[in-house]
């Protein structure tokens, strides 16, 4: 009883926690005034988080719009697994296309460039029937806060247009850019969405890094993680990624407690300076390890 009434406090405090500050309803409007004049939304996701890190309203805002779903950061997660991804968005209509990248590898740019080029055909040929000979493509960039908007803004036109920073919420305002006479890309700050229905996205936007770190507490984050590697069966990338081999062994961690395994890594990593544990600093550090790739690469989350 105690348990069940501690998880519903929990629940609680999520539901709570301002998602929705005065910046992200501006995004929105900002998102919503500029529609009319737009032929392609590009949604950029983050690989690891698909569905968590989908903005809910985008589907409905853009729905009589050409939508192109972007699997960013392709690099952190299992190859092998992109294709069931690309299927699921594909055949349930979430998206028209889909593309995966790595903006930090510069990795299938051209597969998007060859999207974009098609479209601009197609709505070419509909302004010639109308008597007209030229026209142009204009696609709005939109995503979470962090996902990598403006660093995938930067790739695509080589040139450093948009200003770009590691903490969510840096983009400010809405820039224009001009790729060339065919295609003009419209930037938007990070934008979440107003209410959670669970603490599913809330936790996996912490543990990616999509939220501020100051918004959850870290040890909740820290162990929400690894309860995620167990239940995904992917505990043994924290033995492997901090050589733990002589601490336990897989069967031993996976049914350890989560508490236990911070307090293993805090001996292991020389983090506390005395007797008593800090389990925010060892938190943090193992969040900032996952985020930069360094604990395996995989989805944190199934369809």
């Amino acid at each position: 009883m105690i348990k069940n009434r501690r998880n519903f406090i929990e629940r609680e405090k999520i539901m709570n926690i301002n998602w929705y500050p005065g910046h992200m309803k501006k995004t929105k409007e900002l998102i919503v005034e500029n529609l009319k004049i737009i032929d392609i939304v590009i949604e950029i996701l983050d690989a690891r988080i698909p569905l968590s890190s989908k903005n809910p309203d985008i589907s409905k805002l853009a729905k009589n719009k050409q939508k192109i779903t972007v699997l960013n950061k392709v690099d952190l997660v299992d190859s092998k697994e992109l294709k069931k991804w690309q299927d699921y968005f594909l055949e349930n209509n979430i998206s028209d296309y889909f593309v995966a990248l790595s903006v930090e590898k510069g990795t299938n740019f051209n597969e998007l460039r060859k999207i974009t080029d098609k479209i601009y055909s197609d709505k070419l040929e509909k302004m010639k029937k109308k008597g007209l000979r030229k026209t142009e493509v204009r696609a709005m960039i939109v995503g979470i806060p962090n996902v990598g908007k403006s660093k995938f803004i930067n790739k695509f036109v080589n040139k450093n247009k948009a200003r770009v920073g590691n903490t969510p919420g840096f983009t400010k305002g809405k820039q224009w850019i001009k790729i060339d006479d065919k295609l003009e890309l419209l930037d938007t700050p990070g934008v979440l969405w107003p209410k959670f229905e669970d603490d599913y996205v809330a936790y996996n936007l912490a543990i990616t890094g999509s939220i501020k770190d100051n918004v959850l507490p870290l040890e909740e984050v820290a162990v929400k993680f690894l309860e995620k590697l167990k239940s995904l069966d992917k505990i043994e990338e924290i033995i492997r990624a901090y050589n733990l081999e002589e601490f336990t062994t897989k069967e031993e961690i996976y049914n350890m407690e989560n508490h236990k395994i911070l307090e293993i890594l805090e001996k292991r990593l020389g983090v506390s300076k005395n007797e008593e544990h800090n389990y925010e600093i060892i938190s943090r550090r193992i969040l900032k390890d996952y985020r930069m790739g360094k604990i395996g690469k995989f989805f944190l989350e199934e369809f």
